[in-house]
């Protein structure tokens, strides 16, 4: 499992070849799964998308989920990741 400090600012991804996909939503969940945050990413170029997103300061562990409509079908891709206080490995 990926941890990150308080305050961090975190990349979330997304690499789509070949349809172009649309709209791409990241959105952050707590460990009680309730929405933190929800932002719209960014593409690259060659079907890579992006969106930094500045970490919450409340330590614990968070949900990234990724949703992207490709051809009018929904993907989804979900990432578990922990918030400390103090120095990661």
């Amino acid at each position: 499992m990926n941890k990150f400090l308080v305050g961090d600012t975190m990349k979330l991804t997304w690499i789509n070849s070949g349809q172009t996909a649309s709209p791409i939503i990241a959105s952050i969940f707590n460990g009680s799964d309730s929405l933190v945050n929800s932002v719209s990413m960014s593409s690259s170029g060659d079907g890579h998308y992006f969106s930094n997103y500045t970490l919450p300061n409340t330590p614990g562990f968070y949900v990234a989920e990724t949703l992207a409509t490709i051809s009018g079908l929904p993907y989804k891709n979900r990432t578990r990741f922990k918030v400390i206080t103090g120095e990661t490995d």
